[in-house]
């Protein structure tokens, strides 16, 4: 990391970075932290400030809502996945600087962050999820401000209650059995696209992985199928509307890039095929992205003469069918990529009646004997 000047180095990231020495704790031991800016001359005066101001004075001004946020994505973008960066920014210039920008942070309260919230909701007619999801990125900064700064502020709790999950409605067997007989015989004539929405139905993977999944991935020797990256188109701030650009990067947990083998109904299917670069490809790049896929998925349902239904509800189906056939939760929860075995029983599993039935014909004796 090169220096310039006392105590004011240059990252690899790009970004200059000062750090400053807080006071003793005790022990001899030194402490530090740090103020980051785009420019040498930008931190030197952050430092300056901080030294005047104290901690409380690294981002100068009134210490408003919009200067916290700003600190915060510029001081935390090296540590997040570049969609994830994508997102927050976009939350953050497209609601929260108009709403709560100007707003002293000392003055940030629930009450405010309700009618934030309620004043959104009336203009952009927004689901409760994603008015949580805004929510989350205010007390995310704030909690970063005070903890890296040490400022004095009482932190407001997300004022959009988290609902439960609702359960899926994932398409009969029948209709799966019909989707499942069309997808092999086209998959069979060469259709990739077909190949891989069934790769999907029988291996659980998620739309942005089968987008990116490229034949090197696919080990045939081995019978196995590697899944290290996700294929995302994302919103950017440019200065142009609805601006956005496709990232194909790593998964977002180690949990996410896993090997999964390759069950026996696609192996052959798949040596057929065998090829080089992306598995499905788009008409003018060598890939295609998932808003293409549905579209394809949207007319094979079509052609099948089955209703349309969601991508995603592909990989509640592959779970569901998974738990029927006895997979034990702890595999199939690797296989889906989740770090929690929890999320695979609350969000992907789901019982069906005809098993429900099975298990209450276990009581057509008398509950109870008499010995």
């Amino acid at each position: 990391m090169p220096k310039r000047g006392i105590n004011i180095y240059k990252r690899k990231d790009g970004r200059w970075e000062g750090r400053i020495k807080t006071e003793d704790t005790g022990g001899g031991i030194r402490r530090y932290r740090s103020v980051y800016g785009r420019t040498y001359a930008e931190v030197k005066k952050r430092m300056e400030c901080a030294k005047t101001e104290g901690l409380s004075g690294a981002f100068p001004g009134k210490h408003t809502m919009g200067e916290a946020l700003n600190l915060w994505l510029e001081e935390r973008k090296g540590h997040w996945k570049e969609t994830t960066y994508a997102t927050y920014e976009h939350i953050a210039h497209k609601y929260v600087f108009p709403g709560l920008g100007n707003v002293r942070l000392a003055a940030m309260d629930e009450m405010r962050m309700e009618k934030f919230i309620a004043d959104i909701g009336r203009e952009c007619g927004l689901s409760d999820s994603y008015k949580r999801n805004i929510c989350a990125v205010v007390v995310r900064a704030m909690k970063y401000i005070k903890r890296r700064y040490r400022y004095a502020i009482e932190i407001p709790q997300n004022v959009v209650p988290s609902k439960r999950h609702r359960e899926r409605r994932i398409p009969g067997e029948g209709k799966l059995a019909i989707l499942e007989r069309y997808l092999t015989e086209q998959a069979g004539e060469g259709d990739a696209t077909c190949l891989g929405i069934l790769i999907v139905l029988c291996m659980g993977l998620r739309i942005g992985e089968i987008c990116a999944l490229t034949w090197e991935n696919i080990n045939l020797e081995e019978e196995v199928v590697c899944i290290c990256q996700n294929l995302q188109r994302v919103k950017i701030n440019d200065g142009q509307k609805n601006s956005t650009r496709i990232l194909v990067q790593t998964p977002k947990t180690g949990c996410s890039r896993r090997t999964i083998p390759i069950p026996p109904c696609l192996l052959a299917l798949l040596q057929k095929q065998a090829a080089e670069g992306y598995l499905i490809k788009g008409k003018r790049k060598p890939w295609a992205e998932p808003r293409t896929l549905q579209y394809r998925f949207a007319g094979i349902l079509k052609k099948c003469g089955l209703e349309n239904f969601n991508f995603h509800l592909l990989r509640h189906a592959f779970a569901t069918r998974c738990i029927t056939k006895g997979f034990d939760v702890k595999s199939l929860s690797e296989i889906l990529g989740h770090s929690d075995i929890q999320i695979t029983l609350n969000l992907y599993v789901h019982s069906t009646m005809q098993r429900k039935k099975q298990l209450m014909e276990r009581f057509e004796d008398c509950l109870y004997s008499n010995d």
